[in-house]
């Protein structure tokens, strides 16, 4: 099994860019397009034919946006671990399986299965406030899941995440290198080159703060923009090929997603499989 993991590094960010002082106050924050470290999984042939559970990983903690966190973090307080896992699995196994599933009909029915998934966490463990609170959540981060494109050179995958304001910060705060990325992509480019090669980056980075000062429509766009990606991201419907199964105990929701499984136009439905077969072993359920 190889590992590939994407890090970030640090970017200075000018924290207001209107022009309300006349010294400008640097603040470390994070290179914009990429706010969290991920792994890509290379796993071999004869990794893939292991029995569930032989190989225990302990997933990453999907932050996604803040209001995504907190929400998960506040459902899964007090839970088990086991379901606190078996949510972060799902998530990083069936919403964001890059690097392991290139095919993008086995990405969808991964992600679907996903979404069934969470629905039978949210009739088992969750109570009726939270498991709306969960399922809205999990549909959020599917939607975002559904925004994938790939760089054709790099094979590097990306995803469109709404843009948030720092805790703490005005509202109408927007980071300055999210508004370079945006209206400015080679001034970004440039900035991003003498961070990593030790360049003068502070200098492009406060030359452009003061063309931001002076352009207020770049704000105005970007939040008109920013507002109908939320919009477009709580909109967006999947269809599931496993909605409705029965959700009552494992047993019957085992059986009833082995039958959908088995309906599926897949020659090979090996990975939808293994797929629960994991999940019922996080959960520790033996058949």
């Amino acid at each position: 099994m190889e590992v590939t993991r994407y890090s970030t590094n640090p970017i200075p960010n000018l924290y207001d860019v209107k022009g309300r002082a006349t010294k400008a106050t640097l603040h470390t924050g994070t290179m914009p397009d990429s706010k969290q470290s991920y792994d890509l999984l290379e796993i071999s042939q004869k990794g893939r034919e292991l029995a569930a559970g032989a190989i225990e990983m302990q997933p990453a903690h999907y932050y996604g946006t803040a209001e995504i966190n907190e929400s998960l973090q506040s459902v899964l307080k007090g839970k088990s671990p086991e379901v606190s896992k078996a949510v972060y699995t799902l998530i990083q196994s069936n919403m964001f399986p890059d690097g392991s599933v290139s095919d993008e009909q086995e990405r969808d029915a991964l992600l679907e299965m996903g979404l069934s998934q969470a629905k039978f966490l949210a009739d088992k463990y969750l109570t009726g406030e939270e498991s709306s609170k969960f399922l809205s959540t999990i549909q959020q981060i599917a939607a975002i899941a559904k925004t994938r494109t790939v760089d054709p050179e790099t094979g590097q995958a990306t995803y469109v995440t709404p843009y948030e304001k720092p805790k703490g910060a005005p509202d109408d705060y927007i980071s300055t290198g999210e508004l370079m990325k945006r209206f400015e992509p080679k001034t970004y480019e440039q900035l991003s080159d003498a961070i990593m090669n030790g360049g003068d980056w502070g200098n492009i980075l406060i030359q452009f703060a003061l063309r931001a000062n002076k352009n207020e429509e770049w704000k105005t766009r970007f939040s008109e923009e920013n507002g109908r990606l939320k919009n477009d991201l709580r909109n967006t419907k999947i269809e599931n090929r496993f909605a409705g199964v029965d959700t009552s105990s494992m047993e019957a929701f085992v059986k009833d997603m082995s039958n959908q499984i088995q309906r599926t136009s897949f020659s090979n439905t090996e990975f939808l499989t293994r797929n629960m077969q994991y999940f019922t072993h996080i959960l520790g359920w033996r058949n």
